[in-house]
């Protein structure tokens, strides 16, 4: 049997009181108040419910009495059973005509909560099989692969991983894909285990969304290596801020791992002064780098005079202690803009 809880009724009472203009009672399947616009109301026994369920069809009361005021009590029967009963207190010929058009209201008001219930528990368990999956540790058992057929997933299969990033809230929608998983309200990835989906689903990303920042990943045996892999070129592409909105693993795989094995390293976070830089200084040194220390078109993409130019990148130097136009230096600072990514 479905069960009504307290919040549900509280919630139907104060939407339809908004539009009916008798107090509302919500009472649970054994009679008890669970939602009233009479909040003292809550909690107690109303026995012209218990009447309505006991009958199974709607009992009208005409005159108030000790536990029930007068008014209709119909029934809210889903699926054949009585999961409640929704009370109008008032004249009972003022209320009459209001009982059948509030049980359907209440009845799909429940049916919608039910299918969002469903959906987020359909969601958590997606989110939930997701961890697993890009978790390190995670082994593959028959029961956690029979679980993998379920989002299209074959863990015996190598896999590619797309990384999928954008400045805007998006949807598992955006690429129609089933094994589509988010990250965050931002971030989404997802599983390719055929060669021939992957462009078809940048695509199909890039037509809706034109901003988003994609990284792809090798091909790998486990899901969770392919992860790491295109967070990691992500990084790379959102730290060095490049004109590109796409990187594949292969093509930055000395450097990804460079700073991932660099992570845990001490002697570079002592060494990250780029947190010190605003964001104009940030910026300022991204776009540099973006065009190969060529000083003209730098000052020309920023829109400022090359002195300002000169004047950022010696402030840079003074902060960090590094010189973008050293090439050792320059170095240590691309490892710093990639590294401040989380």
């Amino acid at each position: 049997m479905y069960t009504l809880s307290k919040t549900q009724a509280q919630t139907i009472v104060d939407r339809m009181m908004k539009d009916i203009p008798y107090n509302i009672n919500i009472m649970n399947h054994t009679g008890i108040i669970i939602g009233s616009g009479n909040s003292n109301r809550i909690g107690s026994v109303h026995h012209g419910a218990v009447k309505a369920i006991e009958q199974g069809h709607t009992v009208e009361i005409n005159e108030d009495e000790e536990f029930a005021k007068k008014g209709i009590n119909v029934p809210i029967d889903l699926n054949g059973e009585i999961v409640g009963v929704v009370g109008i207190s008032g004249e009972v010929a003022e209320t009459r005509p209001f009982g059948n058009l509030l049980k359907s209201a209440v009845i799909l008001l429940i049916n919608q909560s039910i299918a969002l219930e469903k959906e987020t528990s359909k969601n958590s368990l997606k989110q939930e099989f997701f961890h697993l999956m890009i978790n390190t540790d995670t082994h593959y058992t028959n029961e956690f692969i029979q679980r993998a057929l379920r989002y299209e997933i074959e863990l015996t299969k190598p896999s590619q991983v797309l990384y999928v990033e954008s400045y805007t809230k998006i949807s598992e929608q955006i690429t129609n894909y089933i094994s589509t998983f988010t990250i965050s309200t931002n971030s989404l990835c997802v599983v390719i285990q055929d060669d021939n989906q992957l462009n078809n689903i940048i695509q199909a990303i890039r037509i809706k969304n034109s901003n988003t920042l994609l990284s792809v990943s090798k091909w790998n045996n486990t899901i969770a290596e392919g992860f790491l892999q295109a967070k990691s070129a992500i990084r790379i592409l959102r730290g060095l801020n490049m004109d590109e909105r796409l990187i594949y693993y292969s093509n930055c795989e000395l450097i990804a791992d460079m700073l991932t094995s660099l992570k845990s390293n001490n002697q570079l976070d002592h060494s990250l002064q780029l947190l010190k830089l605003d964001e104009e200084m940030i910026h300022t040194l991204q776009i540099y780098l973006n065009c190969n220390l060529n000083l003209n078109e730098t000052a020309s993409q920023l829109m400022i005079h090359r002195n300002t130019l000169s004047y950022r990148l010696n402030k840079i130097h003074s902060i960090t202690g590094k010189d973008p136009k050293k090439l050792l230096d320059r170095i240590e600072l691309i490892f710093m803009l990639i590294q401040r990514i989380k």
